[in-house]
């Protein structure tokens, strides 16, 4: 019995000590992230995306809060073009960083906060993120981006933006849309 009680008593030490030790990180991640969510663009979207839009052609291609790397995986692996990622939560940082690495990639992921980077040079960029931040986003767009760069939105359209077109992936569970843009023909 004294056996079982003092088992139950470290495991319940350990439970807790790994619950305040996570609780610690989800603050830290949630502090750093001013509260974002990492949601990861669903396969179907990805597959749809690389079926409809020659990423070959581009240059320099940004993922904008690249989340764990599906999109700069999915683009390198396909076309052959490297991918710029930046995110600021420490653990999707960490995965992608270790997903690029794992998988042989060129592309390369920046601990770094978008608003604070310059993507003028930028011929393509990728987002998959909420409403709440993309007015801000279009504006930072409209005043960094050359015409004639392509901006690709999934599930939320840009607001002020005209989109070129709306893909969909057609799968029988997921059919959000996905918005391409083309800077300067918007306005």
């Amino acid at each position: 019995m004294e056996l079982v009680l003092k088992t139950l008593i470290i495991v319940a030490l350990i439970f807790f000590s790994a619950l305040f030790v996570f609780s610690l990180v989800i603050f830290a991640v949630h502090h750093r992230t001013g509260g974002a969510l990492f949601v990861p663009t669903p396969r179907p979207m990805l597959a749809a995306l690389m079926k409809a839009v020659d990423f070959s052609r581009f240059r320099d291609i940004r993922d904008l809060g690249c989340g764990d790397g599906r999109f700069i995986s999915a683009v390198e692996k396909t076309y052959g073009s490297t991918v710029t990622g930046y995110e600021i939560n420490p653990i999707a940082f960490v995965v992608t960083w270790l997903r690029i690495r794992v998988l042989g990639l060129g592309s390369s992921v920046r601990y770094a906060d978008f608003w604070n980077r310059d993507l003028s040079g930028a011929d393509c960029i990728y987002c998959y993120l909420f409403p709440d931040v993309l007015e801000r986003l279009s504006e930072k767009l409209d005043q960094e981006l050359r015409d004639g760069t392509r901006v690709i939105s999934a599930n939320f359209p840009l607001p002020g933006w005209r989109e070129e077109g709306i893909l969909r992936a057609q799968d029988t569970i997921f059919d959000d849309p996905i918005y391409v843009y083309c800077k300067g023909s918007h306005t």
